[in-house]
């Protein structure tokens, strides 16, 4: 025999709720008392989820651009909220997933972006020349590169650019 009750009404039964972990709380929430209470969590990976939050107010990301797990801040540089002080300061992070990451960020400021085109990493240069924000003339650049992902990467930004002009 099939169950009639709808998906939605079984979900919401009070036989299934569960307490949302804090990892789901700290991804999702609006609330900055909560961002700020999960942002000292021992567990790195709840930081990692509040790093993530669209919500996340500046002085959080901030501080949690310090964190000692490069994967925390690597989702500080991914935040689209945030700020361009911290992207500069994470510019310079010695792990290169994190720089990756502030080359990735859609707002990234073309200042921070020239100076990730020179990046030891093919990696981050490769981001540079996915951004968005990327100039054309870094893009021409880019488009020199020594690596062929990175070359590929400026071409494809560079055609994109000419189709929107025609």
């Amino acid at each position: 025999m099939c169950d009639t009750m709808p998906m939605k009404a079984l979900i919401e039964s009070e036989a299934l709720k569960v307490k949302p972990s804090k990892k789901y709380i700290a991804a999702n929430t609006k609330s900055a008392k909560t961002l700020e209470e999960l942002s000292r969590d021992t567990n790195w990976s709840v930081r990692y989820w509040v790093a993530s939050n669209q919500n996340c107010p500046v002085e959080i990301l901030e501080k949690l651009s310090k964190d000692s797990n490069y994967y925390v801040r690597c989702n500080v540089a991914l935040n689209p909220n945030c700020p361009a002080e911290i992207l500069e300061k994470l510019s310079n992070d010695s792990y290169c997933n994190v720089r990756l990451n502030v080359a990735s960020n859609p707002n990234c400021p073309v200042e921070i972006l020239e100076k990730l085109s020179n990046d030891s990493n093919y990696s981050v240069r490769r981001n540079v020349a996915y951004n968005p924000n990327c100039p054309v003339r870094l893009l021409k650049k880019l488009s020199k590169d020594s690596d062929s992902d990175v070359r590929y990467y400026a071409n494809q930004g560079l055609n994109r650019i000419r189709s929107a002009q025609s």
